[in-house]
Protein backbone atom coordinates (compact mmCIF):
# COMPACT_ATOMS: atom_id res chain seq x y z
CA UNK A 1 0.00 0.00 0.00
CA UNK A 2 1.38 3.38 -0.99
CA UNK A 3 0.93 5.83 1.85
CA UNK A 4 0.33 8.86 -0.37
CA UNK A 5 -2.63 7.07 -1.99
CA UNK A 6 -4.72 7.49 1.16
CA UNK A 7 -2.99 10.44 2.79
CA UNK A 8 -6.03 12.80 2.76
CA UNK A 9 -8.23 10.14 4.33
CA UNK A 10 -5.59 9.30 6.91
CA UNK A 11 -5.78 12.90 8.11
CA UNK A 12 -9.57 12.68 8.23
CA UNK A 13 -9.28 9.42 10.13
CA UNK A 14 -6.95 10.96 12.69
CA UNK A 15 -9.32 13.89 13.29
CA UNK A 16 -12.27 11.55 13.81
CA UNK A 17 -10.25 9.33 16.11
CA UNK A 18 -9.18 12.26 18.29
CA UNK A 19 -12.75 13.52 18.50
CA UNK A 20 -14.19 10.16 19.56
CA UNK A 21 -11.41 9.34 22.04
CA UNK A 22 -11.72 12.80 23.60
CA UNK A 23 -15.30 11.89 24.48
CA UNK A 24 -14.09 9.00 26.65
CA UNK A 25 -16.18 6.45 24.75
CA UNK A 26 -16.03 3.06 26.49
CA UNK A 27 -16.50 1.12 23.27
CA UNK A 28 -13.20 2.45 21.92
CA UNK A 29 -11.43 1.21 25.05
CA UNK A 30 -13.17 -2.15 24.86
CA UNK A 31 -12.07 -2.72 21.29
CA UNK A 32 -8.37 -2.27 21.98
CA UNK A 33 -6.31 -5.40 21.48
CA UNK A 34 -4.92 -7.48 24.32
CA UNK A 35 -1.71 -5.41 24.29
CA UNK A 36 -3.51 -2.08 24.16
CA UNK A 37 -3.24 -1.82 20.38
CA UNK A 38 -6.04 0.45 19.11
CA UNK A 39 -8.09 -1.31 16.45
CA UNK A 40 -11.23 0.79 16.18
CA UNK A 41 -9.39 3.81 14.79
CA UNK A 42 -8.53 1.94 11.60
CA UNK A 43 -12.11 1.95 10.28
CA UNK A 44 -13.67 5.21 9.10
CA UNK A 45 -17.23 3.90 9.21
CA UNK A 46 -16.90 2.80 12.83
CA UNK A 47 -15.53 6.16 13.87
CA UNK A 48 -18.37 7.95 12.13
CA UNK A 49 -20.86 5.78 14.00
CA UNK A 50 -19.10 6.60 17.27
CA UNK A 51 -19.16 10.31 16.47
CA UNK A 52 -22.89 10.21 15.74
CA UNK A 53 -23.79 8.11 18.77
CA UNK A 54 -21.60 9.73 21.42
CA UNK A 55 -24.30 12.23 22.46
CA UNK A 56 -27.04 9.61 22.81
CA UNK A 57 -27.95 8.22 26.20
CA UNK A 58 -28.02 4.43 26.35
CA UNK A 59 -31.50 3.12 26.96
CA UNK A 60 -31.61 1.14 30.22
CA UNK A 61 -33.65 -1.63 28.58
CA UNK A 62 -31.20 -2.06 25.68
CA UNK A 63 -28.89 -5.04 26.20
CA UNK A 64 -25.73 -4.36 24.21
CA UNK A 65 -23.25 -1.66 23.22
CA UNK A 66 -22.67 -0.19 19.77
CA UNK A 67 -21.32 -2.69 17.21
CA UNK A 68 -22.08 -5.75 19.37
CA UNK A 69 -25.19 -7.00 17.52
CA UNK A 70 -26.75 -6.70 14.06
CA UNK A 71 -30.14 -5.87 15.61
CA UNK A 72 -30.79 -4.19 18.93
CA UNK A 73 -32.19 -6.40 21.69
CA UNK A 74 -34.66 -4.76 24.06
CA UNK A 75 -35.82 -6.12 27.41
CA UNK A 76 -39.57 -5.57 27.45
CA UNK A 77 -39.93 -6.48 31.12
CA UNK A 78 -43.10 -7.95 32.50
CA UNK A 79 -41.67 -11.43 32.82
CA UNK A 80 -41.48 -12.00 29.06
CA UNK A 81 -39.42 -14.98 27.86
CA UNK A 82 -38.33 -13.03 24.78
CA UNK A 83 -36.34 -9.97 23.91
CA UNK A 84 -37.62 -7.59 21.26
CA UNK A 85 -35.21 -7.47 18.32
CA UNK A 86 -35.39 -4.29 16.26
CA UNK A 87 -33.33 -2.87 13.40
CA UNK A 88 -33.51 -0.29 10.63
CA UNK A 89 -31.86 0.05 7.22
CA UNK A 90 -32.30 2.11 4.08
CA UNK A 91 -31.54 1.82 0.37
CA UNK A 92 -29.74 4.94 -0.82
CA UNK A 93 -26.52 4.53 -2.81
CA UNK A 94 -27.72 1.24 -4.27
CA UNK A 95 -30.42 3.25 -6.08
CA UNK A 96 -28.53 6.48 -6.87
CA UNK A 97 -25.57 4.54 -8.30
CA UNK A 98 -27.84 2.50 -10.57
CA UNK A 99 -26.93 -0.77 -8.88
CA UNK A 100 -30.63 -1.41 -8.32
CA UNK A 101 -33.00 -0.14 -11.00
CA UNK A 102 -35.58 -2.91 -11.17
CA UNK A 103 -38.46 -1.85 -8.86
CA UNK A 104 -39.28 -5.43 -7.86
CA UNK A 105 -35.66 -6.07 -6.78
CA UNK A 106 -35.57 -2.73 -4.94
CA UNK A 107 -38.62 -3.76 -2.92
CA UNK A 108 -37.26 -7.25 -2.28
CA UNK A 109 -33.93 -5.86 -1.08
CA UNK A 110 -35.55 -3.28 1.20
CA UNK A 111 -37.25 -6.10 3.09
CA UNK A 112 -34.34 -8.55 3.10
CA UNK A 113 -31.70 -6.05 4.22
CA UNK A 114 -33.74 -5.44 7.36
CA UNK A 115 -34.78 -9.03 8.05
CA UNK A 116 -31.16 -10.18 7.66
CA UNK A 117 -30.24 -8.25 10.80
CA UNK A 118 -32.95 -10.15 12.66
CA UNK A 119 -31.57 -13.44 11.33
CA UNK A 120 -28.11 -12.59 12.69
CA UNK A 121 -29.46 -12.46 16.26
CA UNK A 122 -31.62 -15.54 15.79
CA UNK A 123 -34.91 -13.63 15.92
CA UNK A 124 -38.26 -14.72 14.51
CA UNK A 125 -39.72 -11.73 12.60
CA UNK A 126 -42.97 -10.06 13.61
CA UNK A 127 -42.97 -7.84 10.56
CA UNK A 128 -41.68 -4.79 8.73
CA UNK A 129 -42.41 -1.07 8.89
CA UNK A 130 -41.56 0.88 5.74
CA UNK A 131 -41.05 4.53 4.82
CA UNK A 132 -41.29 5.56 1.16
CA UNK A 133 -40.43 9.02 -0.14
CA UNK A 134 -41.14 9.24 -3.87
CA UNK A 135 -40.96 11.89 -6.63
CA UNK A 136 -44.32 13.08 -7.98
CA UNK A 137 -43.45 11.81 -11.46
CA UNK A 138 -43.01 8.20 -10.29
CA UNK A 139 -45.45 6.11 -12.31
CA UNK A 140 -47.97 3.68 -10.88
CA UNK A 141 -46.40 0.64 -12.57
CA UNK A 142 -43.10 1.29 -10.80
CA UNK A 143 -44.79 1.58 -7.41
CA UNK A 144 -46.82 -1.58 -8.03
CA UNK A 145 -43.68 -3.61 -8.79
CA UNK A 146 -41.86 -2.04 -5.84
CA UNK A 147 -44.54 -2.99 -3.35
CA UNK A 148 -44.89 -6.41 -4.94
CA UNK A 149 -41.20 -7.01 -4.23
CA UNK A 150 -41.66 -5.99 -0.60
CA UNK A 151 -44.75 -8.16 -0.20
CA UNK A 152 -43.17 -11.23 -1.84
CA UNK A 153 -40.07 -10.93 0.35
CA UNK A 154 -42.21 -10.80 3.48
CA UNK A 155 -44.30 -13.76 2.35
CA UNK A 156 -41.14 -15.73 1.56
CA UNK A 157 -40.19 -15.34 5.24
CA UNK A 158 -43.74 -15.92 6.52
CA UNK A 159 -44.08 -12.41 7.86
CA UNK A 160 -45.86 -9.15 7.04
CA UNK A 161 -45.72 -5.44 6.36
CA UNK A 162 -47.05 -3.93 9.58
CA UNK A 163 -47.42 -0.34 8.39
CA UNK A 164 -45.35 2.68 7.48
CA UNK A 165 -45.24 6.19 6.09
CA UNK A 166 -45.24 7.86 2.67
CA UNK A 167 -43.97 11.26 1.54
CA UNK A 168 -43.17 13.09 -1.67
CA UNK A 169 -39.62 14.20 -2.37
CA UNK A 170 -37.17 14.98 -5.16
CA UNK A 171 -35.79 11.42 -5.28
CA UNK A 172 -36.88 7.94 -4.36
CA UNK A 173 -35.85 7.11 -0.80
CA UNK A 174 -36.74 3.91 1.02
CA UNK A 175 -36.13 2.75 4.57
CA UNK A 176 -37.43 -0.06 6.71
CA UNK A 177 -37.63 -1.16 10.32
CA UNK A 178 -37.86 -4.88 11.08
CA UNK A 179 -39.02 -6.19 14.44
CA UNK A 180 -38.90 -9.70 15.87
CA UNK A 181 -38.60 -11.81 19.00
CA UNK A 182 -35.67 -13.86 20.28
CA UNK A 183 -35.75 -16.17 23.34
CA UNK A 184 -33.82 -14.81 26.29
CA UNK A 185 -32.24 -18.21 26.88
CA UNK A 186 -30.49 -18.33 23.49
CA UNK A 187 -29.31 -14.92 22.33
CA UNK A 188 -26.37 -14.54 19.98
CA UNK A 189 -24.19 -11.48 19.36
CA UNK A 190 -20.99 -10.58 17.52
CA UNK A 191 -18.77 -11.22 20.54
CA UNK A 192 -17.81 -14.66 21.87
CA UNK A 193 -15.38 -16.21 19.37
CA UNK A 194 -12.22 -17.80 20.80
CA UNK A 195 -9.08 -19.42 19.38
CA UNK A 196 -9.93 -22.97 18.37
CA UNK A 197 -13.39 -22.07 17.05
CA UNK A 198 -14.34 -22.89 13.47
CA UNK A 199 -15.71 -20.21 11.15
CA UNK A 200 -18.77 -21.01 9.03
CA UNK A 201 -21.09 -19.47 6.43
CA UNK A 202 -24.74 -20.39 6.02
CA UNK A 203 -24.42 -20.84 2.22
CA UNK A 204 -21.88 -20.10 -0.56
CA UNK A 205 -20.93 -16.44 -0.95
CA UNK A 206 -19.84 -13.99 -3.63
CA UNK A 207 -23.05 -13.34 -5.59
CA UNK A 208 -23.40 -9.84 -4.18
CA UNK A 209 -19.94 -8.79 -5.36
CA UNK A 210 -20.41 -10.38 -8.77
CA UNK A 211 -23.76 -8.65 -9.21
CA UNK A 212 -22.22 -5.26 -8.36
CA UNK A 213 -19.15 -5.90 -10.54
CA UNK A 214 -21.26 -6.74 -13.59
CA UNK A 215 -23.84 -4.00 -13.05
CA UNK A 216 -21.54 -1.10 -12.21
CA UNK A 217 -18.73 -2.18 -14.51
CA UNK A 218 -21.17 -2.46 -17.45
CA UNK A 219 -19.85 -5.92 -18.30
CA UNK A 220 -21.71 -7.92 -20.92
CA UNK A 221 -22.10 -11.33 -19.29
CA UNK A 222 -25.13 -13.54 -19.77
CA UNK A 223 -26.65 -14.74 -16.51
CA UNK A 224 -30.19 -15.51 -15.32
CA UNK A 225 -32.25 -12.32 -14.98
CA UNK A 226 -32.68 -12.52 -11.20
CA UNK A 227 -29.60 -14.52 -10.28
CA UNK A 228 -29.13 -12.15 -7.36
CA UNK A 229 -32.18 -12.23 -5.11
CA UNK A 230 -30.79 -12.99 -1.64
CA UNK A 231 -32.69 -14.39 1.32
CA UNK A 232 -32.44 -13.39 4.95
CA UNK A 233 -31.42 -16.63 6.69
CA UNK A 234 -34.11 -16.57 9.37
CA UNK A 235 -34.50 -20.34 9.84
CA UNK A 236 -30.75 -20.93 9.87
CA UNK A 237 -30.37 -18.17 12.45
CA UNK A 238 -32.72 -19.98 14.81
CA UNK A 239 -30.41 -23.00 14.75
CA UNK A 240 -27.24 -20.92 14.96
CA UNK A 241 -28.39 -19.12 18.10
CA UNK A 242 -28.47 -22.44 19.98
CA UNK A 243 -24.86 -23.40 19.21
CA UNK A 244 -22.69 -20.54 17.90
CA UNK A 245 -20.31 -18.36 19.88
CA UNK A 246 -20.87 -15.28 17.68
CA UNK A 247 -22.70 -14.32 14.50
CA UNK A 248 -23.01 -11.47 11.99
CA UNK A 249 -24.57 -11.17 8.54
CA UNK A 250 -22.59 -10.53 5.34
CA UNK A 251 -24.74 -7.75 3.88
CA UNK A 252 -21.58 -5.64 3.38
CA UNK A 253 -19.47 -8.57 2.18
CA UNK A 254 -17.67 -11.42 3.91
CA UNK A 255 -14.38 -9.56 4.42
CA UNK A 256 -16.22 -6.69 6.10
CA UNK A 257 -17.94 -9.16 8.41
CA UNK A 258 -14.81 -11.14 9.24
CA UNK A 259 -12.88 -7.93 9.89
CA UNK A 260 -15.56 -6.71 12.29
CA UNK A 261 -15.64 -10.00 14.17
CA UNK A 262 -11.84 -10.04 14.34
CA UNK A 263 -11.74 -6.56 15.90
CA UNK A 264 -14.52 -7.27 18.37
CA UNK A 265 -13.14 -10.64 19.48
CA UNK A 266 -9.42 -9.74 19.35
CA UNK A 267 -8.47 -12.98 17.61
CA UNK A 268 -6.92 -13.90 14.27
CA UNK A 269 -9.33 -15.13 11.60
CA UNK A 270 -7.88 -17.51 9.01
CA UNK A 271 -9.86 -18.19 5.82
CA UNK A 272 -9.27 -21.33 3.79
CA UNK A 273 -8.85 -21.07 0.02
CA UNK A 274 -11.40 -23.79 -0.74
CA UNK A 275 -13.15 -21.49 -3.18
CA UNK A 276 -15.08 -24.30 -4.91
CA UNK A 277 -16.97 -24.83 -1.63
CA UNK A 278 -17.00 -21.28 -0.27
CA UNK A 279 -18.13 -19.43 -3.40
CA UNK A 280 -21.36 -19.77 -5.35
CA UNK A 281 -21.00 -21.55 -8.74
CA UNK A 282 -22.04 -18.39 -10.60
CA UNK A 283 -19.36 -16.47 -8.71
CA UNK A 284 -16.71 -18.96 -9.78
CA UNK A 285 -17.94 -18.80 -13.38
CA UNK A 286 -17.65 -15.01 -13.52
CA UNK A 287 -14.22 -15.05 -11.81
CA UNK A 288 -12.93 -17.47 -14.41
CA UNK A 289 -14.34 -15.51 -17.35
CA UNK A 290 -13.23 -12.09 -16.05
CA UNK A 291 -9.86 -13.27 -14.67
CA UNK A 292 -10.74 -12.17 -11.13
CA UNK A 293 -9.06 -13.61 -8.01
CA UNK A 294 -11.82 -15.67 -6.32
CA UNK A 295 -11.14 -14.27 -2.83
CA UNK A 296 -11.78 -10.75 -4.10
CA UNK A 297 -15.49 -11.51 -4.42
CA UNK A 298 -15.58 -11.66 -0.62
CA UNK A 299 -14.11 -8.16 -0.36
CA UNK A 300 -16.60 -5.84 -2.06
CA UNK A 301 -18.95 -3.87 0.18
CA UNK A 302 -22.05 -5.40 -1.48
CA UNK A 303 -22.83 -8.82 0.02
CA UNK A 304 -25.59 -11.41 -0.05
CA UNK A 305 -27.03 -11.71 3.48
CA UNK A 306 -25.45 -14.99 4.48
CA UNK A 307 -24.66 -15.45 8.15
CA UNK A 308 -21.04 -15.77 9.27
CA UNK A 309 -20.64 -17.48 12.63
CA UNK A 310 -18.20 -19.31 14.87
CA UNK A 311 -18.54 -22.66 16.64
CA UNK A 312 -16.53 -24.15 19.47
CA UNK A 313 -15.17 -27.68 19.11
CA UNK A 314 -17.67 -28.90 21.71
CA UNK A 315 -20.68 -27.54 19.80
CA UNK A 316 -19.64 -28.18 16.20
CA UNK A 317 -20.78 -31.80 15.91
CA UNK A 318 -24.19 -31.22 17.50
CA UNK A 319 -24.71 -28.14 15.36
CA UNK A 320 -23.94 -29.97 12.12
CA UNK A 321 -26.36 -32.72 13.09
CA UNK A 322 -29.17 -30.21 13.66
CA UNK A 323 -28.38 -28.46 10.39
CA UNK A 324 -28.51 -31.78 8.55
CA UNK A 325 -31.94 -32.51 10.02
CA UNK A 326 -33.11 -29.21 8.53
CA UNK A 327 -31.67 -30.16 5.12
CA UNK A 328 -28.96 -27.53 5.35
CA UNK A 329 -25.21 -27.92 4.75
CA UNK A 330 -23.22 -25.01 6.25
CA UNK A 331 -19.98 -23.94 4.56
CA UNK A 332 -16.68 -24.18 6.48
CA UNK A 333 -14.92 -20.86 5.91
CA UNK A 334 -11.91 -21.11 8.23
CA UNK A 335 -10.83 -21.04 11.85
CA UNK A 336 -9.97 -18.72 14.72
CA UNK A 337 -6.42 -18.75 16.13
CA UNK A 338 -4.33 -16.68 18.52
CA UNK A 339 -3.22 -13.27 17.30
CA UNK A 340 -4.84 -10.43 15.35
CA UNK A 341 -5.73 -9.77 11.74
CA UNK A 342 -7.20 -11.71 8.84
CA UNK A 343 -5.24 -14.14 6.71
CA UNK A 344 -5.94 -16.57 3.89
CA UNK A 345 -4.38 -20.01 4.09
CA UNK A 346 -3.17 -21.43 0.78
CA UNK A 347 -1.29 -24.69 1.18
CA UNK A 348 1.23 -24.22 3.97
CA UNK A 349 1.33 -20.43 3.71
CA UNK A 350 -0.71 -17.71 5.38
CA UNK A 351 -1.29 -14.55 3.34
CA UNK A 352 -2.22 -11.38 5.28
CA UNK A 353 -5.14 -9.35 3.96
CA UNK A 354 -5.30 -5.62 4.69
CA UNK A 355 -8.93 -5.66 5.73
CA UNK A 356 -8.77 -2.12 7.13
CA UNK A 357 -7.79 -0.76 3.73
CA UNK A 358 -10.48 -2.84 2.03
CA UNK A 359 -13.16 -1.60 4.40
CA UNK A 360 -12.12 2.04 4.02
CA UNK A 361 -12.18 1.92 0.22
CA UNK A 362 -15.82 2.96 0.04
CA UNK A 363 -14.91 6.13 1.95
CA UNK A 364 -11.75 6.73 -0.08
CA UNK A 365 -13.46 6.20 -3.44
CA UNK A 366 -16.57 8.14 -2.45
CA UNK A 367 -19.51 7.53 -4.79
CA UNK A 368 -17.37 6.56 -7.79
CA UNK A 369 -18.04 2.84 -8.46
CA UNK A 370 -15.33 2.61 -11.13
CA UNK A 371 -12.70 4.01 -8.78
CA UNK A 372 -13.82 1.62 -6.04
CA UNK A 373 -13.56 -1.43 -8.31
CA UNK A 374 -10.13 -0.34 -9.62
CA UNK A 375 -8.79 0.09 -6.08
CA UNK A 376 -10.04 -3.37 -5.14
CA UNK A 377 -8.23 -4.83 -8.14
CA UNK A 378 -5.03 -3.01 -7.09
CA UNK A 379 -5.24 -4.68 -3.68
CA UNK A 380 -5.76 -8.06 -5.30
CA UNK A 381 -2.53 -7.68 -7.25
CA UNK A 382 -0.62 -7.31 -3.97
CA UNK A 383 -2.07 -10.47 -2.43
CA UNK A 384 -0.42 -13.03 -4.68
CA UNK A 385 -1.41 -16.62 -3.95
CA UNK A 386 -0.31 -19.63 -5.94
Amino acid sequence: MEEDAIKPDSHKLLELGREVCAGGNTTIKFLRGSKGKPMMKDILENLMIERIAKNFLKAPHKLHEIHETDAELIDMGGGSDNYLAITTDALVEEITSGLYDDPYLIGWMLAMVNFSDLAAVGAAPLGLLISISYPPALNEAFMTKLTKGISDACQRLNTFVLGGDTNQGKELFLSGCAVGLVPKKSIIKRIGAKPGDKLYLTHPAGLGSVFAFLRLGKHDFKLPKLFYQPLARIEEGKIIREFASCCMDTSDGVIHTVDTLMRLNRCQFVLEDNWDQILHPITLKVCSAQNLPPWLTLAAVHGEFELCFTLSHDNEKSFLQEAAKAGWTPILLGEIIEGEGVRIRSGERLFPVDTALIRNLSEIAGSDPKSYINKLLEIAQKVEMQ
